[in-house]
């Protein structure tokens, strides 16, 4: 004969009957502890729903909340009246549950009654910490956690589970009650209005703020699991599991594009289960403990500095990103032109497919929308010789989506053809020495002079800035490998549409403030200061005398910054001394009719590389058309006045593009970038230093470091990460 279950206590009932995400964590505990939980649960649950009882009048349920407030007070000091108190009181007298987290929760449900609107994010973060953090605190007692440190995660757990709340209900919120817990200051920043939330899809001012929200509730994700006491885990299975369904439904809205405003986004019921599954099958597995959450200073707001203050950001780090100069991208920013009013690069940049690091941080941003994409390799090229000829890749598998664009490029013959086609199988077998340069390495895999001039030259001096004597065989061949020879997606080309600051900025400022963080434009360093002895730096020293302390420091400057801030005893010190510059120069020209029919023309035996039309970048309502003509690896010729340099440019357009010749230009502007790449010895193996110091809290970014890749903006983004994973 089998014994009755006793039956069902209030709690338990409350409990069952919500269906909660959080009530689904309890079937991991012990009877004990689950019978706890549910009769804390079932006093949050009814607390709550007193604030939403919308269709009872104010003082009614002000009287209610009130009665709870004597109620909580009175399991300690007396007798309380309604029945669930008294279920709940020995679960407070046997967990030790202080009275303070208890009446946070009424306080913060209360808030519900007279707020609605939340001005800035510390605003909410008050309210977030009464209904949700003061719930963690509390249940880490009945978890019979043992360390303080407890605290801390259960406080950073609790931001991110409402945070992930108040994402998922942003319709329900406002149809139901009329709330929006979304920061006015943030929703004035993105130019959104409450109108915008009556809609029926994101605006992009919307998509932008929502995206915003799940960065921070995911940076708390993070910060809270780096928080877990090691000898509390054990302790905290509930909690994990709870946090394994918030973060798959966290990852749904964003799977979803922040389609939030119709309807919640929820998790069905096996989705639930097979996030608890996946949780539990994990706790019973050994796992490293994660460094303490950290307070970080990136020097340098370059793609480096930028992608290395968004990972450790997104990563439960808090981070301040500090710049000399008034906006982001480094040596690849963006600026307005004055007379034009157009926003200008400060030299011809490009992105390719395979920028899968960069993309990935424009993308996180939110500002993918804001690249120009051509999704395959299609370039011009003109010469004395052949005239125009095309270079276009197709969608076919590679090296095919080669294979037409060679047949139909004119500069080229079949013995050229095929050389290029046996390229990367020789490549793979005879890879490039250590100092060999690309000219030598290419005869090397009998690349014939008719591929070398049409092909890889021009190849060369694009993604290197170096003709092929100088080159680096092995950056040569890692960045061909990636481009030309990877995926026909990898070979698709991609333009800023607002210049390549405005891929940053301003969300990665926002993103940061979010965060505890914060974005520090025009702000030079002077010098890092250091604790000799302990290998450590102690503090930041600015430009105007503040001196400022981090736990780390992720020095992302170029290489001539960094040999003057690094300490003489680092290897890297040298090493950045070592390196030299490569030049580059820029000209954009404003025409009154088309230069060429071409969005980018490489130009073949002349001083003149490339010229891309950017006429598609000009001001709405401007006139006219803007080109940039770009000379690498430029020599001499940098040291030319403006006027000498745009005729030698324009004397070369002419004479290979002559359907330029009634064009008339209505304005330019030269840019002379001296150090806008770096390159080695002649000879020599090219010799960087990797993310980490001799200096123990001392990290490296930049492109010049030890990334594989030549000085592009994927390598800048690659090094940001790679330091990023070295503080971990």
């Amino acid at each position: 004969m089998s014994t009755p279950l006793p039956p069902l206590g209030t709690g338990e009932r409350i409990t069952r009957k919500s269906g909660s995400n959080l009530a689904l964590s309890f079937i991991c505990l012990p009877r004990e502890q689950r019978q706890a939980m549910s009769s804390f649960y079932a006093f949050c649950r009814t607390v709550d729903d007193i604030a939403d009882e919308t269709t009872r009048p104010l003082p009614e349920r002000q009287a209610k909340l009130q009665l709870w407030r004597e109620d909580i007070q009175a399991i300690y000091h007396g007798k309380p009246v309604q029945p669930l108190a008294q279920e709940l009181a020995p679960v407070v007298r046997q967990y030790l549950i202080p009275p303070e987290p208890l009446l946070e929760i009424i306080a913060g449900v209360e808030m519900d009654l007279t707020k609605n609107r939340y001005e800035t994010f510390q605003d909410l973060e008050k309210y977030c910490y009464r209904v949700a953090s003061a719930v963690g605190l509390v249940s880490i007692n009945i978890f019979n956690c043992q360390t303080r440190a407890a605290t801390d995660y259960a406080v950073a757990l609790g931001l991110a589970f409402q945070l992930t709340n108040i994402l998922r209900d942003v319709s329900h919120d406002l149809k139901t009650y009329g709330r929006i817990y979304l920061p006015q200051e943030e929703c004035r920043a993105f130019a959104v209005t409450e109108e915008d939330f009556h809609q029926p899809h994101p605006t992009p001012g919307i998509g932008r703020l929502l995206r915003l929200q799940y960065f921070r509730a995911r940076h708390y994700f993070e910060k809270a699991d780096r928080l877990i006491p090691p000898s509390d885990r054990p302790h905290l299975s509930a909690a994990l599991l709870m946090t394994g369904v918030y973060r798959d439904l966290l990852e749904k809205i964003r799977s979803r594009n922040f389609e939030v405003l119709r309807d919640p986004v929820k998790l069905s019921r096996w989705e639930k289960l097979k996030a608890l599954r996946r949780e539990r099958n994990r706790l019973g597995k050994p796992i490293l403990p994660r460094k303490l959450p950290s307070k970080i200073a990136v020097i340098g707001g370059g793609f480096a500095g930028c992608s290395a203050a968004f990972r450790l950001t997104q990563a439960g780090h808090s981070v301040e990103l500090f710049e000399a100069k008034p906006y982001l991208g480094g040596r690849a920013h963006s600026y307005r032109e004055a007379k034009t009013e157009t926003t200008l690069d400060n030299g011809q940049h490009i992105l390719m497919g395979c920028y899968h690091r960069t993309l990935e941080l424009i993308e996180a941003l939110g500002n993918d929308d804001r690249l120009e994409k051509h999704q395959r390799l299609d370039l011009s090229f003109v010469s004395a010789k052949k005239g125009r000829s095309i270079l276009r890749s197709s969608s076919l598998p590679p090296p095919f989506h080669l294979l037409l664009g060679l047949f139909g490029f004119r500069e080229i013959n079949h013995a050229d053809r095929w050389a290029i086609l046996n390229f990367p199988r020789r490549a793979k077998s005879q890879p490039p020495k250590p100092g060999e340069d690309t000219q030598a390495w290419l005869e090397r895999l009998a690349q014939t002079p008719g591929s070398i001039r049409a092909l890889w030259e021009p190849f060369c001096l694009a993604a290197l800035n170096a003709p092929t004597q100088n080159a680096d065989a092995k950056l040569f061949w890692e960045v061909t490998r990636q481009a030309l020879f990877g995926s026909a997606k990898d070979a698709a080309i991609y333009f800023d549409k607002h210049g390549l600051s405005n891929l940053i900025h301003p969300e990665l400022g926002a993103f940061l403030q979010a965060t505890s963080g914060q974005l520090y434009l025009a702000q030079p360093i002077e010098s890092l200061r250091y604790d000799e002895t302990n290998h450590r730096v102690t503090s930041i020293i600015l430009k105007n005398g503040e001196e400022r302390f981090f736990d780390q420091v992720v020095l992302a400057v170029p290489w001539t910054a960094a040999a003057k801030l690094l300490p003489a005893s680092d290897h890297a010190s040298a090493l950045a001394r070592s390196l030299l510059p490569g030049p580059i120069l820029g000209v954009h020209l404003w025409t009154d009719r088309p230069l060429t029919s071409d969005l980018i023309t490489g130009f073949l035996d002349s001083p003149l590389h490339w010229v891309f039309d950017r006429t598609s970048t000009l001001p709405s309502g401007a006139k006219g058309h803007l080109y940039a003509a770009v000379i690498s690896a430029v020599g001499e010729l940098i040291d030319q006045t403006g006027k000498e340099l745009v005729e030698l440019i324009l004397q070369e357009i002419h004479r290979l593009l002559p359907e330029s010749r009634s064009a008339v230009v209505t304005h330019h502007l030269v840019y002379k970038s001296r150090d806008a790449t770096f390159h080695g010895e002649r000879g020599k193996p090219l010799a960087r230093p990797g993310a980490v110091t001799t200096v123990e809290n001392l990290f490296l970014a930049g492109d010049w470091t030890e990334t594989g890749l030549p000085a592009t903006i994927e390598g800048a983004a690659v090094s940001g990460f790679q330091a990023a994973e070295a503080i971990g």
